[in-house]
């Protein structure tokens, strides 16, 4: 009996070992940056996700057109310009990588939200991204210190409200499943948008189509266009 008793002893010390180590080694992978050769890093314990790219504040603050100031962060090999923040991380991939760290994306708006935003009758253009909520951080060297996302405007047309950050997903569109095809690779969205993956809840697209604000970036807070940064999403109880 005393041999079994000091056997399970040693196993139990071996077994708190192990777990130390796991834990050293989660919390190693919850703090690695993200980098252009490793733009996306998965931490399901901390349940973040990290990514690499490149911010654009001058850029955004001077685009014009029919998505000015509309897209907060975008995959660079899709069709959506003028991005604060562009990433070499495609839009699927980062949905997926959301799933990965226990995220339910919504999945309830209607593609007609852009397509009819136009059209003031429409209650298409009034709906809201739902979903799983986030917190976004952005970082870059020199500013060590996470920044919460809304930090970092001078301005936006939710003021006073802050941002909602929903795992909207939009992953079954049709340009997503059709081979080749030219999709938007919207990741985050300022506004609630049928084909970002996350979207910014508290304003919908026709908000954007009829509130005179804008966001503007603080361009005397971020760094000079073509800075890279980090970009951490955070699911919230």
């Amino acid at each position: 009996m005393k041999r079994h008793s000091l056997a399970w002893k040693f196993y139990a010390v071996c077994l708190s070992v192990v777990c130390l180590l796991e834990g050293c080694a989660s919390l190693a992978r919850a703090s690695q940056p993200a980098t252009p050769e490793n733009p996306l890093v998965i931490s399901p314990g901390s349940k973040q996700v990290t990514l690499y790219g490149v911010i654009y504040p001058g850029r955004f603050n001077r685009s014009e057109g029919d998505e000015a100031r509309y897209h907060l962060l975008t995959w660079k090999g899709g069709h959506s310009k003028n991005a604060l923040i562009e990433t070499p991380v495609d839009d699927l991939a980062f949905h997926d990588a959301l799933i990965k760290i226990g995220g339910q994306p919504g999945n309830t708006l209607s593609m007609k939200a852009w397509t009819q935003r136009t059209d003031p009758t429409n209650p298409a253009s009034r709906q809201k991204a739902s979903g799983s909520r986030f917190a976004v951080f952005l970082s870059w060297r020199g500013e060590p210190k996470r920044l919460p996302i809304h930090h970092i405007f001078r301005s936006s047309p939710s003021d006073p409200q802050l941002p909602v950050w929903n795992f909207e997903g939009n992953r079954d569109r049709w340009f997503n499943r059709v081979p080749f095809a030219l999709r938007p690779g919207c990741l985050v969205c300022l506004y609630s948008c049928p084909s970002g993956k996350l979207s910014n809840g508290g304003l919908s697209i026709a908000d954007y189509m009829t509130r005179p604000g804008r966001f503007q970036a603080d361009t005397e807070r971020l760094p000079p266009d073509k800075t890279p940064v980090q970009v951490t999403f955070e699911l919230l109880p």
